[in-house]
């Protein structure tokens, strides 16, 4: 195989990944987690309890001043994603984790959002951002990224605040609000989340008002709205006995992965590897055997993916795993910065794959690819040699350098010499040689008896002959 139809088949490999892989490359949350999409093509609101001044019209929830709307459900680790719209004066609340314990609420108004907590009726302030984009008569894109106590909130695609709550609640449902006099809209709703289980006993979930009515607080009187109420802020949290962080220590951080996840990164593991493998034959410049080195890419991709896979849902795992390496180390020998350099990409696959990145590990992939392709296309040429050759000389028989050169550029593709020693009776000379073929090797070989047959000839494998 020539070098033009191996770089084409390295990335026709390449492509086909990519393109084979495109139907898995969604946020993992979306494959190994549940939720739902809201477009509000259906004027009965199947699913959701609301005031009787919540109505649907083209496509777009629509709320009067005062009214909810409530999606039933519970989910956790969420990621919420929602077009708003408002008129007047008041403040727009998306609210999430909504159950009895409490609540997360997003308050939107003019130049700035607030994100609170509330809890036992006592709302607290988490943070807060001015926003310009927060504009009456404007449809800004909301979304809300939940994941172990930190949120995220986005406006128009650009973060605006980041918030931690080191007592976070559970899980819950979404429900949206309008206070004041303001008039609110909503349209495409997505909620990407890990399902929740029923509330806990003797705790049922938080009924809804009757329509028309506000929110009450939790404990408190009917008709007094419970999102952004002027009440006094919670008393200081309990600190958790030494126990309790024990258990919470070693718990699990995450649900357990779909078998099927764990199956389409192992697999894409293996092919990113694949292709990463040929890349080091072909194109790298290493004089070490490059093919049996590169045969261990697959492994080591596939146990790298395998262990983030398993130690990124426990914190105790993780350090476990710090600990075995600090004792296991490699004892494979690396002669050139090179095999280091493709080790790391191979781990950075592995990694990748492992916390369920795979659209940016391809994309990774696939511009290193590019890059180490580019560079070999605009590099100066040099011999990309397999073989390294030894030709020893002796009187009464002896030859000249010339004569050994002249046969090597009649049948080696490429030919460099490394090293000559040259006595009165001796001449020793080394090159690295290029063969495309086992018939060029035979040739050349047969050339050089030509000229003596007392040569001393030695051929010492690189890569191997393709």
């Amino acid at each position: 195989m020539s070098k033009k139809s191996s770089a084409r088949a390295i990335l026709l490999i390449a492509t086909l990944i990519i393109l084979l892989a495109f139907p898995f490359l969604g946020p993992a949350q979306a494959q190994d987690e549940d939720g739902f999409k809201e477009t509000f093509d259906d004027p009965t609101l199947p699913e959701w309890e609301h005031a009787r001044e919540v109505v649907v019209t083209d496509s777009v929830l629509r709320m009067n001043p005062g009214s909810f709307a409530l999606r039933l459900g519970d989910w956790s680790d969420i990621t919420l994603t929602v077009r708003v719209r408002y008129t007047g004066s008041g403040e727009v609340f998306v609210n999430y984790y909504f159950r009895d314990e409490g609540r997360y609420g997003l308050m939107l108004r003019d130049d700035a959002i607030t994100l609170e907590k509330e809890q036992h009726g006592s709302p607290t302030p988490l943070g807060n951002a001015e926003v310009a984009a927060v504009q009456q008569n404007t449809w800004i894109t909301l979304k809300i990224v939940v994941s172990e106590g930190q949120h995220q909130v986005y406006v128009n695609d650009e973060l605006q605040l980041t918030a931690t709550d080191p007592e976070p609640l559970p899980t819950g449902a979404v429900m949206f609000q309008a206070l004041g006099e303001l008039t609110a809209e909503f349209d495409d709703l997505e909620v990407r989340g890990r399902p929740g289980g029923p509330p806990p006993e003797g705790e049922p979930g938080r009924e809804p008002p009757p329509e028309g009515e506000p929110l009450p607080a939790e404990g408190g009187e009917p008709g007094v709205p419970s999102a952004g109420g002027q009440t006094p802020p919670p008393p200081e949290a309990a600190t958790s006995g030494s126990g309790g962080i024990v258990e919470e220590f070693f718990a699990s951080q995450a649900s357990n992965l779909e078998l099927s996840t764990f199956a389409i990164n192992l697999v894409l593991a293996a092919l990113c590897a694949y292709v990463l493998s040929l890349v080091y034959v072909h194109w790298g410049s290493s004089l070490t055997n490059r093919r049996k080195f590169a045969a261990n890419f697959i492994l080591m991709t596939i146990t790298t993916t395998f262990v983030i896979l398993v130690v990124r849902s426990s914190v105790a795992l993780s350090l476990g795993l710090v600990g075995a390496l600090s004792i296991v180390r490699f004892r494979t020998a690396i002669k050139e910065p090179e095999e280091l350099a493709y080790l790391f990409f191979a781990i950075g696959l592995g990694i990748g794959l492992g916390d369920n990145q795979r659209l940016l590990t391809l994309l990774a992939l696939a511009g290193g690819i590019a890059i180490i392709g580019l560079r070999r296309v605009f590099r100066k040429t040099e011999a990309d040699v397999n073989l390294h050759l030894t030709v020893a000389s002796h009187n009464p028989h002896k030859i000249e350098l010339d004569q050994i050169t002249n046969v090597l550029a009649a049948h080696a593709a490429k030919a460099k010499l490394m090293r000559m020693d040259e006595r009165p009776e001796t001449l020793e000379a080394a090159f690295l040689v290029e063969f495309r073929r086992i018939s060029d090797l035979n040739a050349t070989r047969a050339a050089l008896r030509e000229l003596s047959e007392a040569l001393e000839i030695t051929f010492l494998d690189n890569k191997g002959i393709w």
